[in-house]
């Protein structure tokens, strides 16, 4: 089973807040199943590249074949069926997490999902599952991105500003490091905020998407801000699932 506690939280909110929003239908739920499937597969195939190293390879092997076959196998068949049973003007949507979900594995492959760029592309291929699901349910594109792109910002910033956390206190800390992955949260997090505003001002996007991005936006630039000292690692984790919460409760509010 995957190992990274975040990672259950950022397949879960967009899902869940996709099906509240726009409700629930088989494609909808047959692109969930082929979503969590490929979820699931990860760390089987992570087992079977060797990234958890050679022991863990040999004593797992049996194991993690069986688990990404079975995973493949019922994500293969449920992303089928959302093809067939999804409106054909609609299977653009499907696309929209299939990229990101690629390059992802394209990053595994290459031993680098733990890097920024791949927990960034996990980041944005989570949130990107919304779409499907949404649009699948009857609900609009501006519907389905209004859900996507608070939680695509929000999981991308604080997958920057855990990483301050981490390069801060791993290995006596790598201070250089940090100040960039700092200087490249507050960057991201006052960007994001300004083009959104910008774009709510000209009616390009409604006021609910900067609404329900907020509350994301702002902890990860606290906490990159003010990183907790190590004695308090582990409160950090509630600070993104309550962040979480008050996004899915914003987008389904305002939706």
């Amino acid at each position: 089973m995957p190992k990274e506690h975040g990672a259950y939280g950022q397949i879960t909110f967009p899902l869940a807040t996709a099906f509240i929003v726009a409700g629930v239908s088989p494609a909808g739920l047959l692109c969930a199943a082929a979503v969590v499937a490929v979820f699931l597969a990860h760390e089987p195939a992570a087992v079977l590249l060797g990234l958890r190293g050679g022991r863990v390879r040999r004593q797992m092997y049996e194991s993690a074949v069986h688990w990404l076959t079975s995973c493949l196998i019922i994500g293969t068949v449920a992303g089928a069926g959302a093809l067939l049973t999804i409106a054909p003007a609609a299977r653009w949507s499907i696309a929209i997490p299939a990229v990101p979900a690629l390059l992802l594995a394209m990053a595994t492959r290459r031993g680098q999902d733990k890097s920024l760029w791949g927990e960034v592309t996990a980041a944005v291929a989570f949130s990107a599952t919304a779409v499907p699901v949404c649009v699948a349910g009857g609900g609009s594109a501006e519907t389905a991105a209004a859900v996507m792109i608070p939680f695509a910002l929000f999981f991308t910033a604080s997958t920057l500003a855990v990483r301050v956390v981490i390069l801060k206190v791993r290995h006596s800390g790598d201070p250089r490091a940090a100040r960039a992955t700092r200087r490249a949260a507050r960057s991201l997090c006052g960007g994001a905020t300004a083009a959104l505003a910008m774009a709510t001002a000209t009616g390009q996007v409604p006021a609910s998407v900067l609404i329900a991005a907020a509350p994301g936006l702002v902890t990860a630039a606290i906490v990159a801000a003010r990183p907790p000292a190590p004695i308090h690692l582990r409160k950090l984790g509630w600070a993104p699932t309550a962040a979480s919460v008050a996004t899915a409760a914003l987008v389904i509010a305002t939706a």
